[in-house]
């Protein structure tokens, strides 16, 4: 006699992950973490924090598991996933770019040039009294996300605002600073 292997289907292993088992995670991370790194590491370019954003995708993943609402297709859902994974890498990577570096001194390989330290300075200077000029809640928000990190969720469940309020406060906070900057 051959037995042949029971593979559950997708919709059976999504009724599982909801449910919280791990054996069907399991699965599904086995389904589809090739595929989706392969598809990540070339939006990244080739990048080696691909590994970083698989990681966050599957993670997303478990930590919703009881939320999940498939619209289309359970495949769909989770590139849905990958997508806002790879933005919010890019988003950050970009933020590490023009973090300055009088703020965390420590990854300075090479003391900067009194000109480069000067320019440095006058740079935060201006950016912060930027920030100063915005509007009270704006500001406070604009400043737990910059200089606190904290995530909009955080901000949001800390000023007791919708998530999408936030979203729109730290939108039109950073236009007005640019703005400002540009002046």
């Amino acid at each position: 006699m051959n037995f042949q292997p029971i593979v559950p289907d997708e919709n059976e292993l999504l009724t599982q992950l909801k449910q919280g088992d791990p054996i069907a995670f399991d699965e599904i991370f086995n389904r589809f973490a090739d595929p989706i790194h392969t598809y990540i590491r070339a939006r990244l370019n080739g990048s080696e924090e691909g590994d970083d954003v698989l990681q966050e995708v599957f993670f997303r993943l478990w930590n919703k598991r009881a939320s999940i609402v498939i619209q289309s297709s359970f495949r769909n859902y989770l590139y849905r996933i990958v997508q806002h994974c790879i933005s919010d890498h890019q988003r950050a990577s970009k933020r590490k770019r023009y973090t300055l570096t009088e703020e965390f001194p420590e990854y300075i390989e090479e003391k900067p040039l009194p000109d480069e330290q000067y320019q440095y300075k006058q740079v935060y200077h201006i950016w912060k009294n930027a920030t100063n000029k915005l509007p009270g809640q704006m500001r406070r928000i604009y400043s737990m996300k910059n200089e606190e990190q904290l995530s909009v969720k955080e901000i949001a469940s800390e000023l007791q605002l919708s998530e999408q309020t936030v979203k729109n406060q730290l939108h039109t906070a950073g236009q007005r600073v640019m703005k400002m900057l540009r002046q």
